[in-house]
This record gives structure tokens, C-alpha cells and sequence, in this order.
């Protein structure tokens, strides 16, 4: 048996599973240790892939080359590209997951990698020794006892460090539910001087699907047209349908990456007067508000009971109901956190008219765990105080399987980097989400769970999931991540997008009654002279598929591109064309600020002596210690008269 290993992951949740291929791909020896072989990449709470700028990060995922955007679109069972009625920079695309299916299947990526080994067991400690004072890596310790070395170490723990999981006055120790926590490592982490705090989140009850009256509920679909059953009592539990189309929209860049599975349907209910009363008059019983829990919870994802109290004046609050997978009765009520008692769940429950025969699977809970302030990281996600060991995931206080997995991402590719002499790579704001939420995270710390939004990126029209292989596959091709496969698509994509736009450029559009009579039917103005026909495509009521019906050139020009990703390819021109003027000035900007990066900050600054910096950003800069003018400048409490006095103190 090997014990000896270039890197070690702790942990097989998004984090951790990203990080553990990324590593070994990139050609370390790596070792993967988990308590629970079974429970790989679970999904805690819901099943569910994508989201609101979450979409954008598992593209960019995908385009670097990692695994969770082909998971998500073999194991989906309801696609959706969420804010299609806004702009397409906050364009985001979610799906909705068959949740064993994507746990075997991530379980087969990972059993099927070079280079990656596995290890069921608990880490209880760190082997840290101290070389030329300074703490290094050197190994992990299971509750087996049994050692293993490595000079990498990525911790990707999730909600298991010191968890405390609460259902109503019930507390049990655990880091989901049936599961264990783990002891040992925050307290050996905690007299090495880290931070340690903790935080809280919680998820709903799961229900089954055969106790719920489908006639009172509305259904949701997806993006794909299919027909479905007309008898709506089948439900989630399995709705007989006949695919007709699939919408074209995915996570992952691969052409031969599809959906496969059956779409299933959601469907939405709301909570009333009745339920909220019983909820009101048991506030006392909730964790939340009796002080048994004193942590930070999501402010983005709140339990019902804040719900209730936070919006007093709302009498009823919109409920989802979710389907687990493709052919199981269990269902996720996304909107119904609780760490209520079980008894009060379900008795609230069932005064939704639709759930009055409510069967719980099992009830909510909250959980309470230990993360670390992520000010103690530099931006390869390595700590500050030990070298050689990284955090990823919700131990940096983020909240979400997409902000975690793109963090076991870059902490694998950058532990393998170094492992092998490199430089690690640091993605820049105006290059990535990940940058954003990196930066962010190790920048300004988090006061609450993390959660990334399209607000948070100030280039996110650069930032658009359509065009996240454009950004980074040359990337991930240059490190050795993304495959060649991989980049030749992208570069065949690439360059049938960009000729498409030079047709455009190029063909002349001829006024004539017959066009003139269609455009004025469409709302927009006739054609006095000829137009190229890349202008006429900047009118907002018009489109490729539009004109292509009322220009036989552009259909047989449309043709010509490869059938496979046509329409990818086609909506991919389009968003240059009609939004060229606001990404190239954006991408000014973006250079523009991106000059205070370069200007870098020496480690041997002693902010403390510089009396011309305010009280608040001496303290922030001394703890921080930002390697560049631009990191400085988006720590909170430096003012831009501090930035200008740094930038006088560097003689620029």
C-alpha cells in the first residue's frame, strides 16, 4: 500500500472532488481521504446545479477543465436559463439534478483518474513541522492512525468541522445528517494561530411525492419542449412524457456532452396565514430565536422562520417542490429551511392545501460548523501561517456546491503547480467569476456565508457565461488541465463565430417593399438605403433566426455552420454584435484598473509605521498584507487617499 503521496485532499464534496482530479490530472500523485466512500460529491441540501452567477462559475469550471459541468448535464432532470429576459450578461444557466446519479457518476470520474488514490477514514490532525520559521506540511493523520505524507495538503471539510446539527431542542454532533462530525482538526489549526469561527446553515424537510395533491399545485417547467401527461396527479413521481426538443443551453463546452435523462417537472405551492400563525406561536422553539444557535446564517437562503419574522407583513411565502432524481418519490421543498422541530415542520406543512397529507422523509435541520477567517489565505487559496496547506470550500465561509467546487478547482491546480516548481495561476476579476469570488473572499473576508452574485463582478458583461471557454480553455490548455479536444473546439467555435460576424460586416442589405412591409410588422423602421447587415442585427427587435427568414442568403449562410453547435455558435455572434459597444467599453475599464495590479506592494511594508494611513487601514493592511496597489484598494477601510499614499510611497 502506498503512503506516500505528492498531495493529500481532505474531504470528497464539490471541493474536494474537483480538487483531487485537477491535482492529479496535472500529474501529482494525489490521495483522496473521505469518511464516507458513499456520500462523494452529495448534495447536502438541494438538488440542484447552477443559479444566478453560481451558472457563470460552473462554465468556468468547465472551460478550465474541470468535471462539474459535464456532471450536472449527464445527471439533469430540468434545465433552465434563468434573467432570459435581461441582458445576457446576468444570462444564467441551472439544472436540476438526479442527486444519486450525480454522486455515482462523480464517483466514477474520480475511480477512473491516473494518478488518484482513496482512503475512507477521518483526519484527526496535521503533521506540521517547523523549516526555517516557518510551519510546513507534512502529512495527515486518520482516526485509524495511520499516516500519510505529502507536502500538499487541501482542506475541503465543508460543514464537518465541529458540527452541531440542530432539530428543534434536539442537538446532535454531526456534519450532515447520519454522518459524523470531525474533531480534532479546528483545535490543532486554532492553537496554531488561525481564526476559527463558526456559521450556520440549514436545509428542508424531504417529502415524498405520493402524499401531495398535484391538482393544487402549479407546474414548472423547463427550457425543453416536451409533452407532457395531461393527468396532473402523476406528479413528480413520474409524469409520462415524449421528448420533442431539447433546448440547445448546457453547462459544458464538449460537443458530445448532452443531456440524457428524462426532464421531470417542479412544481410550486405557497405557504398561507394558518401555517405562518403556528410557526409565530413556536418561535420560541426554534434554535434560531431561543439563542441555541448564535452563529452567522445565509443572508440569501433564510430558514422560514426569519422568513416569517423578517417579512411580518407577507402572508404567504412561495414554496418549491423538487424532485430528487428521475424515478424516486423523494421531493426537496426549496423555500422551507427550518431547524423548527420535526412536529412543528410538519404540522405547518400541512396547512398548504396541497401538502395536508404531508409524508416527511425526514424533517429540516440546521447545522453549526467551524470555518476560518479567508483573509488567512493568499489568492493560490495556500494559508498565510502553514506552507503548504490550503482551505477550499465552505471552510473559507462560502455557502454553495459552485463556489466550493471552483475553489477545489484552483487549490488543486495550484497545489500540483507548486508541487511541481510552478508559479500557481490567480485568475483577475475581470477574467472570471472565480477571480471575483477568490479575490473577494481573501480581500474583504466574509462576515456571513458567501454567496456570488452577478452585483458582486463590476465587468460581468465580460463575465458572460456564454463565452467563459473563449476566457479560459487557452488557459486551461496552457496548464494542461483542458484537453486538446477541448481547445480545438473551442478554437473551431471561435473562429466560425467570428467568420459569421465578418459576413455580416460584409453583406449589403437591400431596401425593397417586400423587407420594408416585414420590418414594420415587426416594430422596427424600414430601410431607405441599403444596410450592412450587421448594423440591422443591432436593432433590438430583430435576431438571426428572424432575418433569416426574410433573407434566404443569411439562411443558406446559417447552414453552412457546424449542426452540432449551430445554434450555440449563432447566439454567441449575435451578443457581439448587439453588445460590442458596452464589452469593449468595459473591457477599457477593465485595463484601466487592471494597472493598479501590477503595481506590486513589498512584503517587508511596516504599515503600522505609516502615520499619514488612517487608524483603520493600518490595521487592515497589516493583517491582509495585499501584494498589490489594486488588492489594497478593495480592502475594506482603505480609502483611495490611503491608495494615493501607497502609490506616493512606491514613487509612482
Amino acid at each position: 500500500m502506498k503512503f506516500d503521496f505528492d498531495i493529500i485532499v481532505i474531504g470528497a464534496g464539490h471541493a474536494g472532488c474537483e480538487a483531487a482530479v485537477a491535482a492529479a490530472k496535472l500529474g501529482a500523485s494525489t490521495l483522496l481521504i473521505t469518511s464516507d466512500l458513499n456520500k462523494i460529491a452529495h448534495m447536502s441540501c438541494n438538488p440542484a446545479v447552477g443559479g444566478i452567477a453560481k451558472g457563470q462559475i460552473v462554465r468556468e469550471i468547465d472551460a478550465l477543465g474541470g468535471q462539474m459541468g459535464i456532471i450536472a448535464d449527464l445527471t439533469a432532470i430540468q434545465f433552465r436559463m434563468l434573467n432570459r429576459s435581461k441582458g445576457p450578461a446576468v444570462w444564467s444557466p441551472r439544472v436540476q439534478s438526479d442527486r444519486e446519479k450525480f454522486s455515482n457518476l462523480w464517483r466514477h470520474i474520480l475511480e477512473t483518474t491516473e494518478n488518484l488514490e482513496f482512503f475512507q477514514d477521518m483526519v484527526v490532525s496535521l503533521d506540521i513541522e517547523s523549516v526555517d520559521e516557518r510551519k510546513e506540511v507534512r502529512g495527515v493523520v486518520t482516526s485509524l492512525g495511520v499516516r500519510f505524507k505529502a507536502n500538499k495538503i487541501i482542506l475541503t471539510a465543508g460543514t464537518f468541522l465541529n458540527g452541531l446539527m440542530h432539530f428543534g431542542e434536539t442537538k446532535l454532533q454531526g456534519g450532515r445528517i447520519s454522518e459524523s462530525a470531525s474533531l480534532g482538526l479546528s483545535d490543532q489549526l486554532k492553537n496554531l494561530g488561525f481564526e476559527v469561527l463558526r456559521m450556520k446553515t440549514g436545509t428542508p424537510a424531504r417529502i415524498d411525492a405520493r402524499s401531495i395533491d398535484f391538482s393544487l399545485t402549479e407546474r414548472q417547467d423547463g427550457d425543453d419542449l416536451v409533452k407532457l401527461s395531461e393527468d396532473k396527479n402523476d406528479g413528480i413521481a413520474g409524469p409520462a412524457m415524449d421528448l420533442l426538443k431539447r433546448d440547445f443551453h448546457k453547462f459544458s463546452f464538449l460537443p458530445e456532452v448532452q443531456r440524457i435523462l428524462s426532464p421531470r417537472s417542479c412544481f410550486i405551492v405557497h405557504t398561507n396565514e394558518e401555517c405562518h400563525r403556528i410557526m409565530h406561536a413556536n418561535l420560541e422553539r426554534s434554535p434560531l430565536y431561543n439563542g441555541q444557535i448564535k452563529s452567522i446564517g445565509p443572508r440569501y437562503c433564510p430558514s422560514i422562520e426569519t422568513k416569517i419574522v423578517t417579512f411580518a407583513d407577507k402572508n404567504s411565502h412561495q414554496l418549491f417542490l423538487e424532485p430528487e432524481g428521475e424515478d424516486t418519490n423523494e421531493v426537496y421543498i426549496n423555500g422551507f429551511s427550518s431547524s423548527f422541530p420535526w412536529e412543528i415542520q410538519l404540522e405547518a406543512l400541512s396547512k398548504v392545501p396541497a401538502l395536508r397529507n404531508v409524508q416527511f422523509y425526514r424533517p429540516g435541520y440546521a447545522i453549526e460548523y467551524d470555518y476560518f477567517s479567508p483573509t488567512q489565505l493568499t489568492h493560490d487559496l495556500q494559508t498565510k501561517l502553514v506552507k503548504g496547506l490550503y482551505f477550499a470550500g465552505q471552510v473559507n465561509g462560502t455557502t454553495g456546491y459552485e463556489e466550493a467546487a471552483s475553489q477545489g478547482l484552483m487549490a488543486g491546480i495550484n497545489a500540483a503547480r507548486s508541487s511541481a516548481g510552478l508559479e500557481p495561476i490567480v485568475l483577475g476579476r475581470d477574467q472570471a467569476y472565480i477571480g471575483v469570488l477568490i479575490d473577494d473572499l481573501v480581500t474583504k473576508g466574509v462576515d456571513e456565508p458567501y454567496r456570488m452574485f452577478t452585483s458582486r463582478a463590476e465587468f460581468r458583461i465580460l463575465l458572460r457565461q456564454d463565452d467563459a471557454d473563449m476566457r479560459l480553455t487557452p488557459l486551461g490548455h496552457e496548464i494542461g488541465l483542458a484537453t486538446s479536444d477541448r481547445f480545438e473546439a473551442m478554437a473551431s467555435k471561435k473562429k466560425q463565430r467570428d467568420d459569421l460576424i465578418e459576413w455580416c460586416k460584409d453583406y449589403l442589405v437591400k431596401s425593397n417593399d417586400a423587407l420594408n412591409e416585414s420590418l414594420g410588422k415587426l416594430g422596427t423602421s424600414s430601410l431607405s438605403a441599403s444596410i450592412r447587415l450587421y448594423e440591422l442585427l443591432k436593432r433590438p427587435q430583430l435576431n438571426f433566426e428572424i432575418l433569416s427568414n426574410l433573407i434566404p442568403e443569411l439562411k443558406i449562410r446559417l447552414n453552412l455552420i457546424e449542426p452540432g453547435r449551430k445554434e450555440e455558435i449563432i447566439e454567441a455572434a449575435e451578443i457581439l454584435i448587439k453588445y460590442g459597444g458596452y464589452i469593449d467599453r468595459e473591457r477599457e475599464l477593465a485595463e484601466k484598473s487592471k494597472r493598479l495590479e501590477y503595481v506590486q506592494l513589498p512584503d517587508s511594508i511596516d504599515y503600522d509605521s505609516l502615520s499619514s494611513l488612517s487608524t483603520e487601514s493600518r490595521q487592515k493592511l497589516s493583517k491582509i498584507r495585499p501584494k498589490t496597489i489594486g488588492q489594497a484598494s478593495r480592502i475594506p477601510g482603505v480609502s483611495p487617499a490611503d491608495v494615493n499614499i501607497l502609490l506616493v510611497l512606491l514613487h509612482r
